[in-house]
């Protein structure tokens, strides 16, 4: 089977012009899905960074998202020795996806980066997503999110309360995961906006709080990442930002 690769590159997003370093994504089909090839470049283009902070365990942490944001995957592509972050990323069928990476140059910001990439059919317009904000079972326990109070270009507060689901009783004995009590991960319904949120230090007796800054009004999905008894759950949930 011939693979034929999908390549493109992206300036780091006006917020981050401070760093004024360059992402170059390539994604090669493979029969279970994408190699992922990732360089982070100097403000020139030419030449690959080596050298980054281990942030939340990780050098770089990457989040695959799409085939109608029923998809989600968190990754951590390993660095080879001319500096590109490489990954294999089983993905469900061929199609348009986005990639959200995350990294910090060793004495530098912290940036996040995203960009679309497809393995077979064209780009288009996305299916908008129905709403979903109800509770959900995982892992035994019910997750529940509260975001009533978001509101698109300021930082309000989002709790997800984690219980038991047959005691209804709270859960109190998160573990660490990836360096966080919880990781909020948002993608808008039209795969052009992404961000990545760590809960606020107060988060106690199965409430984890955060305040996310959703840069626009719409529609978004969120995943809800945790982790108790040495594994990790994830819980996702579609609401509208007014």
């Amino acid at each position: 089977m011939r693979m034929l690769a999908a390549a493109v590159a992206c300036a780091l997003a006006p917020s981050l012009a401070q760093a004024a370093n360059v992402l170059d994504l390539r994604a090669t089909p493979t029969l279970a899905g994408a190699r992922l090839r990732i360089a982070v470049k100097q403000p020139d283009g030419a030449a690959n960074l080596r050298r980054f902070a281990a942030v939340h365990e990780h050098p770089m942490h990457l989040f695959v998202v799409g085939d109608g944001l029923e998809f989600f995957a968190h990754e951590h592509p390993v660095q080879q020795a001319d500096g590109v972050f490489m990954v294999d990323v089983r993905l469900p069928r061929p199609g348009p996806y986005m990639a959200i990476v995350e990294f910090q140059p060793e004495g530098g910001a912290p940036q996040m980066v995203h960009q679309a990439f497809t393995t077979g059919s064209a780009f288009g317009r996305a299916a908008r997503p129905a709403l979903d904000p109800e509770p959900k079972a995982a892992d035994g326990m019910r997750v529940s999110l509260d975001a009533a109070g978001l509101k698109a270009g300021e930082r309000r507060l989002v709790t997800v309360r984690i219980e038991d689901a047959a005691t209804s009783v709270p859960v109190a004995d998160l573990e660490p995961y990836l360096g966080a009590s919880a990781h909020f991960i948002a993608v808008s319904a039209d795969m052009t906006e992404a961000l990545h949120e760590h809960p606020q230090p107060d988060g106690r007796g199965g409430a984890v709080s955060f305040r996310p800054l959703v840069p626009r009004a719409g529609v978004f999905k969120v995943w809800v990442q945790f982790q108790r008894g040495g594994r990790a759950t994830t819980a996702a949930f579609v609401i509208e930002v007014p």
